[in-house]
């Protein structure tokens, strides 16, 4: 389905050539040559160390992607004063940055990170501001760069600003990550295969379950690539018998970590007060996929059926939908829909407002996995493929089918505006672009057993693997 330096893209067949970076009608070089840019260096330098504070950059993308004018200046002390043209009898024409065509402008903020732009240079002044917040050239940057259709399902009220800092970011990350990132295979932490993996506090700690019954937690920034081995045995730091059955999956809403497993248990533990039991709700059989709403807990079973629970309640067993005619293997929820995969072969849509099954989509293959936001719906199959869903207003129609790359069954999927992460039985993860057509930005291949899931968390990727192994990735340190 990873970045280099900002620029153009042009298509030859499935590579991308890396050309100039946009700069509207005409080419950057005629422009440039009917403008006569004497100056001096002190001027240009100006604007250029205006913006080498990091001041906010490691604040959220959401938080940051909206920005508005910095304080009235007098543009022209900020940029030095008017320039003689000795070209030019007699009269003097003022060159700064302010000055030049937008163009130009643009051309030359193509070779900075968007994300730098976003939260910096439009900080320097009004003119600028208006520049970036303008979310039309952020949508020509991608395009350009990224040539395949962008977003696969299109959206009236799509963030550009947003998709332009995480696609280059995950692109430059994984396309590079020799040098963008480091990895650690976690080990000793368990005796058993690893089914279950999760991120937490921003992707500083992370959980992993296992066939042993045992729960890990692992502090992953006492990590350091310079000590590989003393530092992995120093990030266990808490380690329990959680279930007397595998532990098949978990997830968390704050504090509050749940654990579900095939002993039939589902069980709530506070991470504050070293992962003292909160509650545990018994089943019928196995629980093998479990979401956690901030009002309801959502867990599909072995025994066919999808289970809404509010363990806040004394009887925490609030509704059993019966939508499917064998085991529910995955499940993705939010305040209007729950959708759950199962071996029927069906992905089932249920209403939560209506009270009713919406919708039943029948496939060749059953889903395994699946990954839900962005008016999408990425669902991970038996076969190797991966179904994209539109999933606005309601539809959740099937829009296009990919051949995920993998050999294997598809184990987990994970998608966000800038990358899509499969992981497979045929032991390998890979990176896609997330656009039409999506192709491998990088495999990793250096696993022993299957690759059983995966967790996505500030940048920092965890995988679970039937070696016993937890294998972590994350952006080197600046």
């Amino acid at each position: 389905m990873a970045t280099e330096q900002p620029g153009s893209t042009t298509q030859s067949g499935d590579q991308e050539v890396i050309g100039e970076p946009f700069l509207g009608e005409e080419s950057p070089r005629e422009t440039v040559q009917n403008i006569d840019v004497s100056h001096n260096d002190s001027e240009m330098g100006m604007a250029v160390t205006s913006n080498n504070s990091d001041g906010g950059l490691n604040q959220r993308d959401d938080e940051r992607c909206t920005v508005s004018p910095s304080q009235d200046e007098d543009e022209d002390d900020f940029y030095g004063e008017r320039m003689e043209d000795d070209d030019v009898d007699g009269d003097s024409i003022p060159l700064t940055l302010l000055t030049l065509p937008p163009e130009i402008i643009w051309y030359i903020l193509a070779f900075i990170d968007a994300r730098f732009v976003i939260q910096q240079v439009s900080l320097v002044c009004k003119e600028f501001c208006k520049l970036v917040n303008d979310d039309v050239t952020w949508k020509v940057r991608i395009s350009k760069r990224f040539p395949k259709k962008y977003p696969i399902i299109p959206d009236d009220e799509f963030s550009w600003k947003l998709a332009c800092i995480q696609r280059e970011e995950q692109h430059t990350m994984w396309a590079n990550h020799q040098t963008t990132m480091e990895s650690f295979c976690l080990s000793m932490g368990h005796i058993a295969a690893i089914d279950s993996v999760h991120l937490l506090k921003e992707g500083s700690l992370c959980i992993s379950g296992s066939r042993d019954r045992h729960v890990q937690l692992w502090d992953l920034k006492k990590l350091d690539a310079n000590k590989r081995k003393e530092s992995i045995e120093a990030s266990r730091v808490h380690s329990f018998m959680a279930h007397k059955g595998w532990i098949w999956d978990i997830t968390s809403q704050d504090n509050t970590v749940v654990t579900s497993s095939w002993d039939c248990w589902v069980k709530l533990w506070d991470l504050e007060r070293q992962f003292s039991e909160i509650r545990a709700i018994r089943g019928k059989s196995a629980f093998l996929s479990t979401m956690f709403l901030p009002d309801v807990l959502v867990s599909g079973s072995y025994d066919k059926l999808i289970y809404i629970h509010d363990h806040r309640a004394d009887d925490p067993v609030v509704a059993k939908l019966h939508l499917h005619n064998k085991p529910v293997l995955s499940i993705a929820a939010d305040s209007q829909y729950i959708i759950s995969g199962s071996e029927d072969k069906t992905i089932a849509i249920y209403d939560r407002r209506a009270g009713k099954l919406m919708k039943q989509i029948h496939l060749d293959s059953f889903s395994m996995c699946m990954s839900y936001g962005f008016n999408q719906l990425w669902s991970g199959q038996r076969d190797g493929s991966l179904h994209v869903l539109d999933t606005k207003h309601g539809r959740f129609d099937i829009v296009e089918t990919y051949d995920s790359g993998h050999k294997g069954k598809l184990t987990d999927v994970i998608h966000n505006l800038g990358a899509v992460i499969t992981c497979s039985t045929d032991k390998t993860i890979k990176i896609h672009e997330p656009n039409h057509n999506p192709a491998v930005i990088a495999t990793h291949s250096e696993y022993y057993g299957d690759v059983a899931a995966l967790h996505l968390q500030n940048n920092v990727l965890a995988s679970a693997c039937s070696d016993a192994t937890v294998g972590i990735w994350r952006p080197v340190a600046q």
